[in-house]
């Protein structure tokens, strides 16, 4: 070995013995800073996208058979808007017949208020003066049988049937005046009230009719949009066995309900912020917070595809409601997402004191 290459070998080894000391030679940065975060983990749980309100199948409440579906699948309804028909002949006709029952009702009674006509007064009371003139003709004949009989000029039983038709013209009369004084009166309380009651009776009909008729129409309950149509046109609808005829929903606030492993539970509370991802939207976040926490444990139902995934745990419902409804109404109901819940300034100090 020449002086060359040995002035080049001590100078490896040097060089190498150096870095293996500076490698081994402890860090003052990398001490002094205290190893806190291993426990403060970002909390990913799994959840679903769905409505703020719950949807809600619609049905008829009459039996009948559909004659009309004027919506589809993904159509947005608003509040009161008619969804379907049924076939209403049979609704209508009754309608009209309980209204003519109520205008029967309603004219009885106004003609009790009002009373007779003048006429009928006057027609009543020239009965009563008939009567009366047939009654004193009566009781004139008998006085005159009465003065023949005393002179033996006609028989007793002739002078009999004088006195009787004279006592029934004199009924006749009687009640002929007391039918014109009433005719006069006009209708007694008990009748009015008689004829109102027959009034209400009628128009309860006709109202039960009415709703009745309006029950053939499906309307939707709130603004929403239709998810599913579940019947067609010609359908039969029983009472026994309703069948829904769509669904709809709210689409106005989404919100995200996350399952919660029972082991995490106390690493969430009510406003907590944090973000959501979706499989379908890559990297994207959805940001939001936790706005109620359900005080029961239940079942998981957010199954993940992972086949290594736990199904028998217990896990807390909570919700998180995203920044940006806007954006959010686009999503579709039932979207798996995984909400992200990094852990509250409480937390992460309860975290670094017990590093300590």
């Amino acid at each position: 070995m020449n002086r060359r290459t040995l002035a080049l070998t001590l100078a490896g080894a040097i060089t190498a013995a150096a870095g293996t000391a500076w490698y081994a030679a402890p860090s003052r940065t990398a001490s002094a800073a205290p190893i806190v975060l291993s426990d403060i983990r970002t909390l990913v749980a799994p959840g679903r996208v769905e409505p703020h309100r719950a949807a809600v199948e619609l049905m008829f409440e009459q039996p009948g058979r559909i004659q009309q579906i004027l919506v589809e699948e993904g159509d947005h309804v608003t509040r009161g808007q008619v969804l379907a028909r049924l076939d209403d002949r049979a609704a209508r006709a009754r309608v009209a017949a309980a209204q003519a029952s109520v205008d029967g009702a309603r004219a009885r009674l106004d003609q009790l208020k009002r009373g007779a006509r003048p006429e009928e007064i006057a027609a009543a009371r020239a009965d009563a003066d008939a009567a009366k003139a047939a009654a004193d003709e009566s009781d004139t004949q008998a006085s005159r049988a009465d003065k023949l009989l005393q002179a033996q000029a006609v028989a007793a039983a002739e002078v009999d049937s004088e006195r009787a038709r004279a006592r029934v013209a004199a009924a006749q009369a009687t009640a002929a005046a007391s039918r014109a004084k009433l005719v006069a009166r006009g209708a007694r309380t008990e009748e009015i009230r008689a004829a109102e009651a027959a009034l209400e009776l009628a128009q309860a009909d006709f109202d039960a009719a009415r709703v009745a008729l309006d029950q053939c129409e499906l309307r939707a309950p709130s603004d929403g949009v239709v998810l599913r149509r579940r019947a067609e046109v010609g359908s039969l609808v029983t009472a026994q066995v309703p069948v829904p005829v769509v669904s709809i929903a709210d689409r106005a606030s989404l919100e995200l309900r996350v399952e919660v492993d029972e082991a995490d539970v106390g690493k969430v509370t009510v406003g907590q912020r944090g973000w959501a991802t979706a499989l379908a939207y890559g990297d994207r976040r959805f940001a939001g917070r936790i706005t109620r926490v359900t005080g029961e444990l239940g079942r998981k139902t957010a199954l993940a595809d992972d086949p290594r995934a736990r199904v028998d745990t217990r896990v807390l419902e909570v919700v998180m409601t995203f920044d940006d409804e806007d954006t959010m109404a686009d999503l579709p109901f039932g979207l798996r997402m995984d909400a992200h819940l990094p852990p509250t300034a409480t937390a992460a100090a309860q975290a670094v004191t017990a590093s300590r």
